[in-house]
């Protein structure tokens, strides 16, 4: 198993923070960056072989992480959202993998669960309370049947917190459904997760449950703050 951590996109909407860095390059209440911290929850799950996909100040991450990971670089980060960023990288998609947001904050157990599935397809949902600032799911029978921001929060059964594992299997139908997409203008500022909504019409769409374990997304500067205090000090 690989584990991929997609890091290429702007983060615009914490500027100023991110106009000089990465979100990822954001650093938590001990000093250690978002991607360190993943990393090394990576690594405690098992799982040494690492790729972060970069694009916008590259250079900087690589600058911080030097050779502890490999990298592949997309490019089009301006133009496109992270469908685009994991297609590109489709020759990686050939086992079964890990796929991070690189802007979560989560803790080694939790990782654990989505390693240690043998599904297809597994999802980390948060169903305490919908979020609207998050890819909402909705489940019937037990499967994803559909995720995005595009579900009313009304209407969601969970949040996608931006962790993910593929079987070798799942990768396969992943790529093939994301090749029937990318060529299409209004997929462009599509989710790497839109593809799921027509695999989940024959294949069951996984999922587990993050309770009452600790975990965050970092959209906004209201996030940073709450999860550099309240959230990282439980799990570091």
């Amino acid at each position: 198993m690989k584990a991929i951590i997609l890091a290429a996109g702007k983060s615009s909407r914490l500027y100023p923070l991110t106009l000089d860095k990465p979100k990822c390059l954001l650093e938590l209440e001990d000093g250690k960056t978002i991607i360190e911290h993943q990393i090394d929850t990576i690594r405690k799950c098992g799982v040494s072989d690492i790729l972060v996909v970069v694009g916008y100040l590259k250079e900087k991450i690589k600058e911080v992480l030097g050779d502890q990971v490999r990298y592949k670089e997309f490019n089009d980060f301006k133009k496109y959202n992270n469908l685009h960023t994991m297609y590109s990288i489709k020759d990686e998609l050939d086992d079964d993998f890990l796929c991070l947001f690189s802007d979560v904050v989560f803790g080694k157990d939790l990782l654990k669960k989505c390693v240690d599935s043998k599904e297809d397809f597994c999802l980390l949902i948060h169903n305490k309370n919908i979020l609207g600032d998050t890819m909402r799911v909705k489940i019937i029978n037990g499967s994803i049947v559909d995720i995005g921001g595009h579900i009313p929060v009304e209407e969601g059964d969970g949040n996608f917190i931006g962790v993910a594992k593929f079987s070798k299997n799942g990768a396969r139908l992943l790529v093939n459904q994301m090749g029937k997409m990318v060529n299409k203008e209004k997929h462009n500022n599509d989710y790497y997760t839109i593809p799921l909504i027509n695999i989940a019409k024959s294949n069951k769409i996984s999922y587990v449950i993050v309770g009452d374990e600790p975990w965050g997304e970092i959209d906004f500067l209201k996030d940073y703050k709450r999860i550099k205090k309240k959230i990282y000090p439980l799990i570091k």
